[in-house]
């Protein structure tokens, strides 16, 4: 469900009150993006130290969160949209030259890179060509994971920390290595989750995120 910033600044300060004065900073950088450059929607949180360059071409869906340090350049012609009640966490690279489009409610772990910037190496020049990333909604992206250009990757999908996405994944499954390949499929649970071999997407139990 999408993330209730109050709640969430509520919950920080009653367990380390001292952080008061990071959340003076997140909230200024919030404010920067949200009213100033209005880039983002509704709700969203950004941490300090985050960049949105390019930021006319950036739409960052209601009641997201942006961890600290996160760079995201969408690029002249590029864009990048995010929708409603992700999580991008700290240290995350946004290369949207070729369009970055990522559905609702989608978790990208610390680290993660989408780039859809290449470069042709049989030509002379090196030129640079460009492809669009498509991530589905509630797909969860492990730590340190790098998705490359022109992948799509299907509703529902797990990608397991340190994978390198050089195909297109489908929806509903968990993939996983050096490049990413299915390892298993995710069963829809009656309650509108999912399972992996009988437990909840995102339990702890999986260890590969």
């Amino acid at each position: 469900m999408p993330i209730n910033k109050y709640e969430y600044i509520f919950t920080t300060l009653k367990n380390h009150p001292l952080e008061v004065f990071d959340i003076i900073a997140s909230a200024l950088t919030t404010f920067k993006y949200r009213y100033l450059k209005r880039c983002i929607g509704k709700g969203v949180i950004v941490r300090k130290h985050t960049q949105i360059i390019n930021y006319g071409n950036v739409q960052i869906g209601e009641r997201s969160i942006l961890q600290d340090n996160i760079y995201i350049r969408a690029g002249v012609d590029g864009r990048v949209i995010l929708g409603k009640g992700c999580m991008v966490n700290s240290f995350c690279r946004f290369f949207g030259h070729g369009g970055i489009e990522i559905g609702e409610h989608t978790q990208i772990g610390p680290g993660v890179t989408l780039t859809t910037t290449g470069h042709n190496y049989m030509k002379n020049d090196m030129s640079e060509e460009f492809a669009k990333i498509t991530l589905g909604k509630r797909v969860w992206l492990g730590a340190n994971v790098t998705v490359l250009p022109g992948v799509t990757i299907g509703d529902n999908t797990v990608v397991g920390a340190g994978s390198v996405v050089t195909k297109n994944l489908p929806s509903d499954c968990v993939a996983v290595g050096v490049p990413a390949r299915v390892v298993k499929t995710i069963k829809p649970a009656g309650n509108g989750r999912n399972k992996v071999n009988g437990d909840h997407f995102g339990d702890k139990s999986e260890r590969i995120c």
